[in-house]
């Protein structure tokens, strides 16, 4: 289609579909330049290369071409030859950027079909848990990632907590997600040594792990007939236990590699009392490794000082308000780990 001036030819635009365009820097109405400007302010996902044909030889006008919209350039007057040589170029280029288009769609569905399976997974509420009072907030980094959380009822008196960390984001980690809740669903309600559990769960998924893949996790089980939580951490960033009575936090730590690395990983279990008024934060380390524009960690200190002074904040509202705490602090740094 040949049109007269800028304005006829986004009308057409409009109208149909084209694999390429030519466009000259001189027209009447609008010109070149600022037809290349108004198609590249539509918006639009399609990409149509355009050639601009100029009668300036000059890098600075090229330049102005290219920042504009232009993806090529010929010197008028024009050469056949290479006119046809530059157009059967960019329709190759269209042709891959074509492709590429569609197979990026339907990555996204599959993200968002991942994306689905793992918010089913990963556990909305604790409703099914009647005590302790238990809360959990996920925000991945990407459409899906390699954070989770869930409860498990152990016998009339006791509950398993467990919080773990997938190395990668993405599809990889996912999958490894969920081939891991898996392991801890079947296995969870069977064992009343945390270092036990993860025993088990370590030798069941060691073979499933990519190459450089593991998995930290902290697994814990409170007794409520006794009052006592007991514990294993498989290399994941301590919890923090808040004992109400003194005011202080302690870090519950425990010998033992991540998961997934070693066939014998020795775990370690440990006990604390449980009284009335304590409370456990369980987090990845998206939280204390959270930097800053000045890239300082946001680190336990900090979250220490904020757990404290939010004591008597509970369930959603304390998870929330940690939330804009971490987001105040980077001040729009964008994050590089699921919290």
């Amino acid at each position: 289609t040949e049109c007269c001036n800028g304005q006829e030819g986004l009308d057409q635009l409009k109208e149909n579909q084209y694999d390429i365009i030519l466009v000259d820097t001189v027209m009447p109405v609008m010109d070149g330049l600022e037809f290349l400007k108004e198609i590249k302010n539509t918006g639009s996902k399609d990409f149509i290369p355009a050639i601009l044909m100029t009668g300036n030889d000059d890098l600075t006008s090229k330049i102005k071409g290219l920042n504009v919209g232009a993806d090529d350039f010929l010197q008028k007057p024009v050469n056949q030859k290479e006119l046809v040589a530059r157009v059967m170029s960019l329709l190759r280029l269209k042709k891959t950027h074509d492709q590429l288009y569609i197979k990026n769609q339907l990555i996204e569905k599959e993200l968002e079909a991942a994306k689905k399976v793992q918010e089913y997974i990963i556990p909305q509420n604790f409703s099914h848990i009647p005590y302790p009072s238990i809360t959990g907030k996920y925000v991945p980094m990407e459409n899906i990632g390699g954070d989770f959380f869930d409860c498990y009822p152990i016998g009339d008196n006791a509950t398993g907590i467990l919080i773990a960390d997938v190395t990668g984001h993405g599809i990889p980690a996912a999958l490894i997600v969920t081939m891991t809740k898996m392991v801890f669903n079947v296995y969870a309600g069977k064992y009343g040594s945390t270092a036990d559990l993860l025993t088990k769960v370590n030798s069941d998924i060691k073979n499933m792990l990519l190459e450089n893949q593991y998995i930290t996790a902290f697994y814990c089980i409170y007794d409520r007939s006794a009052n006592i939580l007991k514990f294993t951490n498989a290399g994941h960033v301590r919890p923090f236990f808040y004992r109400k009575r003194t005011g202080k936090i302690h870090l519950l730590d425990t010998s033992g590699f991540f998961l997934g690395i070693l066939d014998e990983p020795n775990y370690e279990q440990k006990s604390i009392k449980v009284e009335r008024g304590d409370r456990l934060l369980l987090i990845t380390d998206g939280v204390t490794e959270l930097k800053n524009i000045e890239r300082d960690d946001f680190g336990e200190q900090r979250l220490a000082k904020f757990f404290t002074g939010n004591a008597e904040s509970t369930g959603k509202d304390f998870c929330d308000s940690l939330f804009s705490h971490l987001m105040s602090y980077i001040k729009g740094t964008e994050r590089n780990d699921d919290i």
